[in-house]
């Protein structure tokens, strides 16, 4: 019989004795119709740059009687490299020492600890974030000017990476001192700059010095050998299962959007009929842009009235630095069923521009005709003068 067979305890799971718990449906992004792949650098790419670096920026090359030959510049499998360190030299399949030559192998990673550290890899904490400047989410059109709706920002989440000191041992051959000159003369001129496809990663390279040798045995063909050490001073990002498995943040992350909505409401009484006239049931459905409005029995006229009213007032008195004063008016008293008239009602205007209602402290209706706005100086930037012009535009009688 089929039995479905365990499945193995994540690295979070060995580590703490439980499961881990830390992703929920908010941080599980779609990512497979994602044009932006998480980033990562291996060895490959660092043992990769040097090759690139000799064949497109160094270019090493030799005069062999009046030809300009190109040097072939190859990684050194260890197959290759044990026959190349016990004859000297490296022969084709026919036998045939091969001249000039470059030849280079990995033989040491050194993890560099004096830069950036992620604390701890089941519990990174430090990312690098960068933000996609366009996605179809965040696309931006007319619609979203009518509807207020803040576009969507997209964000890439990237782990500090692994800083190592990698050193590669490097093997040139040629035939005459000439031509070993011209290509070590290329190295020591490059020597200290960063090693890389200009559209990807780059590597600072460090070459401290050179061995140069000659072989001349009897009955054997003169090989000109210079055997130096490349130290990359690389970082690394792999794409392994631990980094997956580890309590993170997700790869992948979205800003939270915003929809700002307005209250629209039709005064016009025209819009409200009889509903036996309509043959709609008992209950008439009057809907607004946003939001619906359910109407059961009509609307009182003293409701529309009130939301019908918005009378503007000049202040008669101001009182430096922050009251103002209007004289022979005071508060609508709100029907039943809506909120009282307070400060919220009303919207302030100084010398022409409209005051933020967090410059606004109150809005009190003193009782005797005579109305007292109180503003905080500190979010309105400034202090009121007795020649200011207030106006205050809302629920007045």
């Amino acid at each position: 019989m089929y039995t479905k067979k365990q499945l193995p305890a994540s690295q979070y799971e060995l580590s703490k004795g439980k499961p881990n718990n830390a992703f929920d449906r908010s941080n599980d992004v779609r990512r497979d119709d994602d044009k932006h792949k998480d980033l990562t650098i291996g060895l490959y790419d660092l043992d990769q740059c040097i090759k690139w670096y000799f064949d497109n920026v160094i270019k090493p090359k030799v005069n062999d009687f009046g030809r300009n030959l190109d040097v072939p510049v190859m990684y050194g499998a260890p197959e290759k490299w044990k026959n190349m360190q016990a004859d000297g030299y490296f022969r084709d399949n026919n036998g045939k020492i091969q001249a000039p030559l470059i030849s280079y192998r990995r033989t040491a990673i050194t993890k560099n600890r004096l830069l950036g550290n992620k604390v701890d890899a089941n519990y990174p904490a430090i990312y690098n974030t960068q933000e996609i400047k366009y996605t179809q989410k965040n696309r931006y059109d007319q619609f979203n000017t009518l509807t207020n709706l803040t576009p969507t920002r997209t964000f890439i989440n990237t782990i500090i990476p692994e800083y190592v000191d990698i050193t590669y041992e490097v093997v040139i051959w040629t035939d005459f001192i000439e031509h070993m000159n011209s290509i070590v003369e290329s190295l020591v001129y490059s020597e200290g700059s960063y090693w890389g496809e200009p559209d990807k990663f780059k590597f600072r390279a460090k070459i401290d010095d050179f061995q140069n040798t000659t072989d001349l045995q009897v009955e054997t063909d003169r090989i000109v050998r210079t055997n130096f050490t490349i130290t990359m001073f690389g970082y690394l990002v792999p794409d392994v299962l631990i980094k997956n498995l580890s309590k993170h943040k997700s790869n992948k992350t979205n800003s939270v959007q915003q929809l700002n909505t307005q209250l629209i409401v039709d005064t016009n009484s025209s819009t409200f009929q009889d509903q036996s006239s309509l043959g709609l049931g008992p209950n008439l459905q009057v809907t607004s842009p946003v939001p619906q409005i359910s109407v059961i029995s009509g609307i009182d006229p003293a409701v529309l009235t009130y939301l019908n009213t918005n009378i503007a007032r000049k202040a008669t008195t101001v009182t430096p630095s922050n009251i103002a004063v209007f004289t022979t008016t005071s508060f609508l008293s709100a029907p039943a069923g809506l909120p009282s008239t307070s400060l919220l009602s009303f919207q302030f205007f100084i010398n022409g521009q409209h005051v933020e209602p967090a410059a606004v402290t109150s809005f009190t209706d003193n009782g005797n005709s005579t109305c007292t706005v109180v503003f905080d100086t500190v979010p309105l930037g400034f202090t009121l003068l007795t020649t200011d012009e207030v106006v205050a535009v809302g629920k007045f009688v």
